[in-house]
């Protein structure tokens, strides 16, 4: 059982979680208002795209390698853990797991498949206008088309699985008396006795940081020239 001490923090989760959680959250709304605004953000549009695809790609290399609390084997569990957190979701105390509960950990790999659906189709549609992305021209027109469709369709997903994991924000904060957003700015949690982290293993993050960012340079140098509909 978990010691309780609301006087005590400790450090849960680490700074390039966290990083990785309001960066990818500013580029959903960046995403967002520039597809809204018009052509002239087409390109602002596909940048706000790249980055995203750097922090997702980021995040599949820290939940190998990061600290315990942000690694995949640490809150990706079983039927049987996910059945306990469920019913967990209805009670009013708070809860006393460390990390992400397991329906928390299942929806974290949703969100992170669902983000990565969007930013990847993107790369291969078009509007058959004015703009296409950078590797449209390696795709048939019928793939273009459809990968379009899934772009357009994923975001609906996407907007209806950001919507409930508000929800469940709001219902830990006022229904359970669990803050979820404070934690995940400061990195600590309270009463969490000597079983948090060390550290957040920061030179092991910039380089990993480092590596995606040359990938991901990479793939926008080599892209082929893309093509314009004027």
């Amino acid at each position: 059982m978990t010691t309780i001490d609301k006087n005590s923090k400790t450090l849960i989760w680490d700074w390039p979680v966290r990083a990785f959680h309001w960066l990818l959250l500013f580029c959903f709304l960046g995403s967002w208002i520039t597809a809204e605004s018009g052509i002239e953000w087409a390109t602002t549009h596909q940048w706000f795209g790249y980055t995203t695809l750097g922090l997702i790609l980021f995040r599949a290399c820290w939940g190998l390698i990061g600290p315990r609390f942000s690694r995949f084997s640490q809150f990706i569990r079983g039927p049987k853990a996910v059945w306990t957190s469920i019913t967990e979701l209805k009670q009013r105390s708070p809860a006393t797991h460390l990390g992400h509960s397991a329906i928390g950990g299942w929806a974290t790999l949703a969100l992170i498949t669902l983000v990565t659906v969007q930013a990847t189709s993107g790369l291969f549609i078009s509007d058959d206008i004015f703009n296409s992305g950078p590797y449209n021209s390696i795709v048939t027109q019928e793939q273009a088309d459809t990968l379009g469709w899934l772009h357009h369709t994923n975001f609906n997903v996407l907007l209806t699985f950001i919507g409930i994991h508000l929800v469940a924000i709001f219902w830990y904060r006022l229904g359970k008396n669990h803050d979820l957003i404070w934690p995940m700015i400061s990195g600590c949690k309270p009463g969490l006795h000597k079983q948090g982290i060390e550290s957040s293993l920061s030179i092991r993050a910039l380089c990993t940081a480092i590596g995606v960012a040359l990938l991901i340079t990479a793939l926008v140098e080599f892209a082929p020239e893309p093509e314009y509909f004027f």
